[in-house]
Parts: C-alpha cells; sequence; structure tokens
C-alpha cells in the first residue's frame, strides 16, 4: 500500500482531487446567486451539484491516466507496484565501494579496483549469490542505511572497509554485517605490504565464508593471473578508471594497464582490459588507428597467453569490432560465450555487432538473449528496439521500448549522471508517445556530457527522428567517428538526402579494413 500512495503522489491525484473540490464549491456558490437571477427553477442547483459529484471520479480518473506536459496531454507512464520484498537467503551478500582513508585521498580508483576484485572472488563461490557490481557501486559516497541497502539489494550481509595507502604500505579494514540484526559477525584489520594484497584478498574471503559457515576452497580466488604486486596495483587503478565509462578516465585506465603489462608481460587480465578499453576508445570515444592497433596488439598477446580463456576472446571480439571486422568479432564472443556460459556481456556485443552490419533482425535476437540472461541489462533492449521497428513490429517495438525505458529509470535512480541512461532512453521514450519527456532525457543527457562524441550522435539521432534536422546535423558533426555505424543507423534516414550529412560523411575518414 505505501508503493501504491507514493504513485497516488507522483501522479497529482490528490492535488487534482483538491483543486476540483475547490472549484465545484466556487461554482455552486454562483449557481446559489446566478441560477435564481436568471429564473431557473430550483432543482437546477440540485442537478448542478449532482454533475459536480459525478464529475470529481472522472477528474481523478483522468489524473491517474494522463499528465499534462509541453507537448500538450500525454499518458502517464504505468510504474509496477511491487509487492513485499521476498527475504534474502543467508548466503547473499553485496560487497560495498571500499572509503579511501588514505592522508591525500588520492586512492579512490584503488579502492574501487580492490572491491571489484573481491566481487569477482564472492562470485566464483557457486553457494553464494553476489549482488551486482553495478548494483554495489550505486551506493558509492553515500550515507548508508545497511538495512535499506539489503532490503534493496536482496541480500542478507553487506561487506564493507577502508582503504588507506601510503607508498607500499597498505592499511585494509573490512566488516562483514547481517542486515537484519545490523550486527557486526566480523571485522579485521590489515596491516601489510603491497605484495600482500592477494593473501588479503584471500583472507577477507577466507573469514568471511566461515562466518556464514560456508566452506571455501582456496584455489577459487580473483584470478589476478600475476605475482608482480606492483603491476597488480596498476591492474587496480586502472579497473577503478575504466568502470566509470567516461572518456577522460578511459584515457587513464589504458595508461594504468599498459604499465601493469610492462610490470608483468605475463598478466593476462591487464592484457584483456587493455584490448577492451582501447577498442571503446576507437569506437566511442573518438580515438582512430593507434587505438585499433593498440587493442589488436593486446588481443594478440591475450590469446598466446590464454588461447582457452573466454576473456581472450572477448578481447579479440573487441579488436575486431573496432577494426570493423564484423564477421570476425561476432564468431570471437560466440566462442567466450561456448568457453564460458556466464560470460552474457558476450550476447550484448554480438548483438552490436550485428547491428553495424545492418542486420537488425539477428541484433535483436542477440539483444533479446542478454536482456533475459541479466536483469539489470538496461541497454541491449533500448539497442533492439531499432530492429522492432525497420520490421515494422509495432506490438514487439513497444514491449522492448517499456521495458528499456523501466530499466534505464532504475539505473537513473542509482546513478543520477549517467549520460548513456538518458540517450538511450530517449527513443524508446518517443516510441512509448512520450515526446517531451523524450526531449527532456535528450537534453539532459547533453547537459551532462556535452562534448562526448557518443552522446553527441545518439541525441542527433533523436532529434533526426522528431524532425529536427538543424539540430540533428549539428550534434552529428564532432560525433562518433565510424562511418559503417553511421551510415546503417535507420534513425539518420531522415537526414541522408540533405547537403550537410553528405559532408559530414565526405569528411570522415575510410572505415579501416
Amino acid at each position: 500500500m505505501k508503493e501504491f500512495f507514493q504513485e497516488v503522489r507522483k501522479r497529482h491525484v490528490v492535488k487534482v482531487g483538491i483543486a476540483y473540490l475547490i472549484a465545484a464549491w466556487v461554482v455552486l456558490q454562483l449557481a446559489d446567486v446566478m441560477f435564481p437571477a436568471l429564473g431557473l427553477p430550483d432543482w437546477s442547483i440540485t442537478l448542478a451539484l449532482g454533475l459536480l459529484v459525478v464529475g470529481f471520479p472522472v477528474a481523478v480518473v483522468l489524473a491517474w491516466v494522463f499528465d499534462i506536459t509541453p507537448d500538450g496531454i500525454e499518458r502517464t507512464p504505468e510504474t509496477e507496484i511491487e509487492s513485499d520484498p521476498v527475504p534474502a537467503p543467508s548466503s547473499s551478500i553485496a560487497v560495498l565501494p571500499f572509503s579511501d582513508f588514505s592522508a591525500d585521498r588520492d586512492q579512490g580508483h584503488f579502492c574501487d579496483g580492490l572491491t571489484e576484485e573481491l566481487l569477482n572472488v564472492f562470485t566464483t563461490i557457486p553457494a553464494m549469490r553476489v549482488a551486482s557490481r553495478t548494483s554495489c557501486f550505486a551506493f558509492k559516497g553515500k550515507d548508508l542505511d545497511l538495512m535499506a541497502v539489503g532490503e534493496k539489494l536482496q541480500v542478507a550481509h553487506v561487506l564493507e572497509g577502508s582503504v588507506r595507502k601510503s607508498g607500499n604500505k597498505l592499511r585494509i579494514t573490512a566488516q562483514l554485517i547481517e542486515v537484519a540484526t545490523d550486527s557486526h559477525l566480523w571485522s579485521q584489520t590489515y596491516n601489510r605490504e603491497l605484495d600482500e594484497i592477494f593473501a588479503i584478498q584471500d583472507d577477507i574471503a577466507a573469514q568471511i565464508l566461515e562466518a556464514l559457515k560456508l566452506r571455501f576452497d582456496t584455489s577459487v580466488g580473483a584470478d589476478p593471473t600475476t605475482t608482480n604486486a606492483r603491476a597488480y596495483e596498476f591492474f587496480l587503478r586502472g579497473r577503478g578508471y575504466a568502470i566509470t565509462k567516461v572518456t577522460q578516465d578511459h584515457d587513464r585506465a589504458i595508461l594504468l594497464f599498459q604499465k601493469a603489462v610492462e610490470a608483468d608481460p605475463h598478466f593476462v587480465r591487464a592484457w584483456i582490459d587493455l584490448a577492451e578499453i582501447s577498442a571503446f576508445k576507437a569506437l566511442f570515444h573518438g580515438g582512430r588507428n593507434d587505438a585499433r592497433q593498440l587493442s589488436e596488439e593486446a588481443a594478440a598477446q591475450a590469446l598466446e597467453l590464454a588461447p582457452n580463456r573466454s576473456g581472450s576472446y572477448m578481447a579479440r571480439g573487441f579488436s575486431n569490432l573496432a577494426k570493423l571486422r564484423y564477421a570476425d568479432a561476432e564468431r570471437d564472443f560466440l566462442k567466450a560465450v561456448e568457453l564460458n556460459p556466464g560470460q552474457v556481456l558476450a550476447y550484448h556485443y554480438a548483438g552490436r555487432t550485428a547491428h553495424l552490419e545492418g542486420r537488425l533482425k539477428e541484433a535483436r535476437e542477440y539483444f533479446a538473449k542478454a536482456t533475459e540472461l541479466n536483469p539489470e541489462d538496461w541497454e541491449s533492449p533500448l539497442l533492439a528496439l531499432q530492429g522492432y521497428e525497420k520490421e515494422g513490429d509495432e506490438e514487439g517495438a513497444i514491449k522492448v521500448a517499456k521495458l528499456g525505458v523501466d530499466r534505464a529509470e532504475k539505473h537513473i535512480q542509482d546513478y543520477p549522471d549517467s549520460p548513456r541512461a538518458y540517450y538511450l532512453g530517449c527513443s524508446a521514450l518517443l516510441t512509448l508517445g512520450e515526446t517531451g519527456r523524450a526531449r527532456e532525457w535528450a537534453e539532459r543527457a547533453l547537459k551532462l556530457s556535452p562534448d562526448d562524441a557518443s552522446t553527441r550522435y545518439n541525441v542527433a539521432c533523436f532529434y533526426a527522428l522528431i524532425g529536427d534536422i538543424e539540430r540533428s546535423l549539428d550534434l552529428l558533426e564532432n560525433s562518433i567517428s565510424s562511418r559503417g555505424w553511421i551510415e546503417n543507423d535507420s534513425e539518420l534516414d531522415s537526414i541522408r538526402d540533405h547537403p550537410r550529412y553528405k559532408a559530414i560523411i565526405e569528411s570522415m575518414p575510410e572505415d579501416p579494413a
């Protein structure tokens, strides 16, 4: 019932009801004075009262169903009323981002990388359910009510901690809290050298599993694939930058991964992440041949070192995607998921690969698989939308648009400064007939990241769809540099014949073979 009344307030039903009653009272006062003066029979006042009474529930229902927006009256988007939460299983945990207690507060990205590594440790344990990285990192830097965290993430336990780093010295504090009782099940402080970071991670995992009475197999760990503490430090900091999805941070991540593999040329995971982040720079952040070349070299190193590892094929898939070798990229992503069925991200990127080739039906199928396997994946349904619309499947388009917007809204609640959720979601809102809200999301994305190439490109697509051609062309300039992507994107069909569009395309370099 609490969620229902929250929805009533959100839709302004109470405000409309109060306004209606005030207006009805004014009408009755006027009727009491004017009707006798106009010679109307006494029962006319009773009739007016009856009509106003009948009109009240109609006004309330209309307030629930429709919103008044700058673009006129639009249907209010439906919101699911959540049922009572299901009790979290006892062997469930969320690892919250570790806090940086270093003197200069300059180890935040190291802390983020360490947090992610601990998440990786727990996700390898079959008996344990672990809240996703995306969900856990939504609480970074926030004042926490651990019971609220547990309820939101549906976990019975929360691991939180801090890091103080000075030179090669580490002081890591960790504590495990039982959400239901707000009590500490375990806590420990480690004063160690940096080269003991692997032992610290394993010890934290072992003691937590002991506190939860789960068996810990010491062969299960974060799989660092290096014993070089310095290389691992660079890697952890690189991971901290890589997860932000910000262009400048990706540049820093590339440098840190390069330092990691220089310190340890056999560090497979660092090669894999270097290949991925370099490919992303080439595809979405204005990087060109240097980033593509770096991605290709890193992927080749990963495959040479670990030819049977799923991540190595993901790395080469990203590299081939950056090189626009679509068939090879798709084959690599499918090989990755064959080696590791839990590698569901491979379906998402297989979908993107098919999309780039204009094979929207195949892309839609890959995106559907990714959407099904990962309930937090909001990008796949939003990217699949174009395939449904291209085939004229209106019912399917509305269904996938609604699902994508619902998931994007949940992501935005946790990450309100995420431009990608806004710019991918605005086209779906347009499909749902919410033009005013779609425009708000598009402009919000631009405000958050006005110079980001991917943001400018996607908002350009939105304005092309609503017929604002000049605005679309303004944004298309200085956006993504892939001609293949632009030329195969049906959302830009309305501007193909415009002289400015042709000039933009002609000014772009040919995509690599």
